[in-house]
């Protein structure tokens, strides 16, 4: 089912956007998304490596209507990234109005914490959605995860946000909407995209000032202004100076590691 708010002739490609999950409460590691890293904040280096992906028609912020948000909507606006305004816990309702407010037959989840985001295996990947998207209704590479964590992906057809946002009434998946398709694989055609190298337990996000100072010390080594580096050639440098792999290891979420589902989801579930 397509988005119906956009309807596609024959002659024309199925409409992606990239959609940045962000906002400024992070407990862990506080406004973590308008940290620098070199001279540019972790959203803008989001947003730019994005904006490199061939298959993807938009990037924009997804983010709530909380007011400790302002800031964050007064810096998309000055580097140029629309968004979208929601529920600050409802996921579902916010992802799902996002989309219909871009017009997008699917939306390419990535969070404000993946700085890292490589473009080509978004291209992949949505590639593959393109044409396969009658047969799968949730393309992620995390179930089970086999790339670096940071480098997860989910893309979600509109047909799969507006039957969430229809169907899911426990606030805990509103919240953690990819582990209520996961967690039910009869009511979702799942594809998962695997790694030919197992790469877990390389950790790529940003969570903590250990991960911080870990993707500092990559960009610092790796960008340049003629090449935007991409998991190659950051694989390439880890192996060359494996020290720097060690800097956040301790933050290592053998949760994820063990699953799919993170510590943050099983401690909410246990309680």
């Amino acid at each position: 089912m397509l988005n119906k708010n956009y309807p596609i002739s024959k002659k024309q490609r199925l409409r992606v956007i990239a959609c940045i999950q962000a906002r400024m409460g992070s407990a862990r590691l506080k406004k973590k998304v308008l940290l620098k890293i070199l001279d540019k904040t972790l959203i803008e280096h989001i947003f730019n490596r994005l904006q490199l992906a061939q298959e993807i028609d938009e990037v924009v912020l997804s983010t709530s209507v909380k007011k400790e948000n302002d800031v964050l909507v007064k810096h998309a606006e000055n580097i140029g990234l629309r968004y979208y305004r929601g529920s600050e816990e409802d996921l579902v309702s916010r992802l799902y109005k996002t989309a219909k407010k871009f017009k997008a037959d699917a939306i390419v989840r990535i969070t404000g914490d993946c700085p890292l985001v490589d473009h080509k295996l978004i291209d992949k990947m949505v590639k593959f959605y393109r044409n396969n998207y009658k047969k799968f209704d949730f393309f992620t590479n995390v179930f089970p995860p086999t790339f670096p964590q940071g480098l997860d992906i989910e893309i979600m057809p509109f047909s799969t946000l507006r039957k969430l946002y229809l169907g899911v009434k426990d606030p805990l998946y509103r919240e953690w909407l990819n582990c209520y398709i996961m967690e039910n694989p009869k009511k979702f055609r799942i594809y998962n995209l695997t790694n030919p190298i197992h790469l877990l337990p390389m950790r790529w996000t940003v969570d903590y000032p250990e991960d911080l100072a870990f993707v500092r010390k990559i960009f610092k080594s790796l960008d340049g202004k003629n090449k935007i580096f991409v998991m190659k050639d950051v694989l390439d440098f880890l192996k060359k100076n494996p020290a720097i792999q060690k800097i956040n290891e301790r933050r290592i979420d053998n949760i994820v590691i063990g699953g799919i589902r993170s510590a943050a989801y099983h401690s909410i579930v246990k309680k």
